[in-house]
């Protein structure tokens, strides 16, 4: 009877025990690159004490020279550059095969889609055509809806945080195109020089081309430090700027720089020019010299940002961090990673290769803090070489894993860290088929050849 007794309860007397043992298992609460690789750029600066020159000055200049002639482009205009017909159609419509989940983990219906058309009103697209500004920070989205859609009610890389109609987060003070405006005039379709999507209309003013001569007409400061609070030049505060910002400059103090910055005029829908100004330690002229001391200082001001997908929160995904990083210094790049690296710089394909041939490319050829490492969908810096291995700086949302079952997974980092090209290889479940350096399609190195 005994022995009968603990076979048919044997489980429940046995579950403690495992019990115990999974907790004496439970996985870190982070990956061991991130616990072991020290978290501070200055780290890996082989000379903490001398800054050298990363490109010549001419050849920064010349940089600093395309990024104003891209930036501006948008008032340049008298079409649609990005978001033509077609290509705004088609975006609009791929929604209609998944309506996805809201932020409530209820599946929208077809008449939610239905209505973002209608108040689309795509049908005499393009019905505006006009230089802008944004007037504070905000947001270019895929419909014109602040609400979001997931492809699943979960977290995880199908669903939250990752908003399907976040497109990317846009800075105040930025120039823009408007294209088009909904139905019911709320919302716009505008161009930056990056990318396009809706906007809310009361986030941009309307600028003519006595405002375009004033804006462009000088030196320019750009933001080196996150969440840096501009003032009026009255001393109300006027909005938090993050790094890779830029405006008109104006003058300087040992304090403070004073700068312009786009407000929305009092009795119309155009903008106005503020003078304002921002603390000198958290601004520099335009562009900050690309010295090994001064990449290392602005890295740092990135590491442990957590992630933003398309620039949720007010933070960074892979790709925004890059391009604010490289805007410091004067560095255009595009706003999607496989544009960045294929558009930018010089490219070198891994088509074909081993992931030994791509480790001895990378080391013998990468340029610390301006080449740019690729995979499909992640972007990251590369910063050098420790202890016979290449070191990444990105910002990612987690590794992949998969369980005895079969079933994909994240181990989440959820922020911008310093790793090798193997991050999370030593957990127990984690997926091979995730390994970056397995993966990496190929790399682009931004110096100017000389």
């Amino acid at each position: 009877m005994i022995k009968r007794f603990f076979s048919k309860y044997k489980f429940i007397i046995l579950l403690p025990a495992v019990l115990l043992l999974t907790a004496c298992l439970k996985a870190p609460e982070t990956i061991k690159d991130v616990s072991d690789l020290e978290q501070n750029h200055l780290a890996y600066l082989q000379d903490q004490t001398k800054s050298r020159d990363l490109i010549s000055l001419e050849n920064q200049n010349r940089l600093a020279e395309d990024y104003s002639i891209i930036y501006f482009s948008v008032w340049r205009r008298n079409e649609p550059f990005y978001a033509l017909p077609a290509a705004v159609v088609s975006d609009s419509k791929r929604f209609a095969k998944n309506f996805g989940y809201g932020e409530n983990k209820r599946k929208h219906t077809r008449d939610w889609y239905n209505k973002l058309l209608q108040k689309a009103a795509l049908d005499n697209y393009p019905n505006a055509l006009y230089p802008a500004i944004t007037i504070r920070n905000s947001d270019l989205r895929a419909l014109p809806t602040a609400r979001p859609h997931f492809n699943k009610p979960g977290g995880d890389s199908d669903g939250w945080p990752f908003d399907n109609l976040q497109r990317s987060s846009v800075a105040a003070s930025t120039p823009v195109y408007v294209c088009h405006l909904s139905a019911d005039r709320t919302w716009a379709l505008v161009e930056t020089s990056f990318a396009f999507g809706w906007m809310p209309v009361e986030d941009f003013g309307r600028v003519d081309d006595n405002f375009m001569r004033e804006w462009e007409a000088g030196r320019y400061a750009v933001i080196t430090r996150d969440q840096t609070k501009i003032f009026y030049k009255s001393g109300q505060f006027a909005f938090k700027a993050s790094l890779g910002y830029r405006f008109p400059l104006v003058g300087e103090t040992p304090e403070k720089m004073e700068i312009l910055v786009a407000a929305m005029g009092a009795a119309s829908d155009s903008a106005v020019i503020k003078r304002s100004y921002v603390a000198r330690d958290a601004a520099a002229v335009a562009p900050l010299r690309l010295t090994s001391l001064n990449v290392v200082r602005i890295a740092n001001e990135l590491i442990g940002e957590p992630y933003g997908w398309g620039g949720l929160y007010g933070n960074r995904d892979c790709s925004s961090m890059t391009r604010d990083f490289f805007a410091v210094f004067g560095i255009w790049l595009p706003r999607h990673s496989e544009d960045q690296v294929k558009e930018a710089g010089s490219y070198i394909s891994f088509d074909g290769m081993t992931a030994e041939q791509k480790e001895k490319i990378i080391m013998e050829k990468a340029i610390p803090y301006l080449t740019l490492l690729w995979r499909k969908g992640h972007v990251m810096l590369y910063i050098g070489v420790k202890n016979g291995q290449p070191l990444i700086f990105h910002n990612v949302w987690g590794v992949r894993t998969r369980d005895l079952r079969g079933y994909d997974g994240r181990k989440i980092i959820g922020q911008a860290v310093i790793t090798t090209l193997h991050p999370g290889r030593e957990l127990r479940n984690f997926d091979t088929a995730g390994d970056l350096l397995t993966h990496i399609a190929g790399m682009s190195i931004l110096a100017p050849q000389q």
